[in-house]
């Protein structure tokens, strides 16, 4: 219901002012065509051209509002990540250095949205465009750059969020899109960063919220879930 022309129509005004309405409101078209394309028959080549199509013109205008976010340049200046306050406490690992320090905490969640979404839209399309379509090596290259470009923004975008000032709030918004990365580095096979992503969302971890430490892997929580119910039988 939130993608519907109806629901649409009630930020339309605040989209033009303010950029985190107007990501948000490109992003939450991203699940509906992870449905399409969920129930995309196999085979049927005008309906796959269609939702390519579609994921096409949504990913331009993602990146439109990108160039306009940055109009005046980036929201962020690169820092040693040591300068982060208590990071390398959390994980000792330099996978991710330099890492980005935002001019804002509002400009670096709407980054990390931005980062997170696009990588889920356009590693979508990028399957799609696999099977439906003939690519050449030179787009196959292009494909893996831009998503490893977003999967390495949101891990540099990650310290920023891990401050103690930021509070909870701050790993809250972090965390999803680290586990949207650390996917990309899992297909990938990109041992060292998957193992950065493990480390950090474990440390970053919100004291009390959990019984017990949540691993990254929901099927891997279901199984210790299950492995720990046969104790009470």
């Amino acid at each position: 219901m939130l993608d519907s022309p109806e629901w649409m129509a009630v930020t339309a005004k605040a989209s033009k002012l303010d950029p985190y309405v107007a990501l948000v409101d490109i992003c939450i078209r991203v699940p509906r065509l992870l449905e399409r394309t969920d129930k995309l028959v196999e085979g049927d080549q005008e309906a796959a051209n269609q939702l390519i199509q579609d994921a096409v013109q949504l990913a331009d205008r993602a990146k439109k509002w990108f160039v306009d976010f940055e109009k005046y340049g980036p929201r962020y200046t690169r820092v040693d990540v040591a300068e982060v306050e208590g990071f390398l406490d959390l994980c000792n690992e330099r996978t991710f250095d330099p890492v980005f320090s935002f001019f804002a905490f509002g400009a670096g969640i709407c980054y990390m949205i931005y980062w997170m979404s696009i990588l889920i839209l356009q590693s979508n399309t990028f399957k799609l465009m696999l099977k439906y379509r003939s690519l050449e090596p030179k787009d196959m290259f292009m494909w893996d750059r831009e998503l490893g470009g977003y999967a390495d923004c949101i891990c540099r975008s990650v310290p920023f969020n891990c401050r103690p000032s930021v509070g909870y709030v701050g790993r809250f918004g972090s965390l999803t899109p680290l586990v949207v990365a650390k996917k990309y580095f899992e297909a990938k096979k990109a041992t060292k960063e998957m193992s950065w992503c493990d480390k950090v969302y474990m440390s970053a971890r919100i004291p009390g919220l959990y019984t017990t430490p949540i691993p990254m892997e929901p099927l891997k929580s279901m199984q210790r879930l299950v492995q720990n119910s046969d104790r009470y039988i």
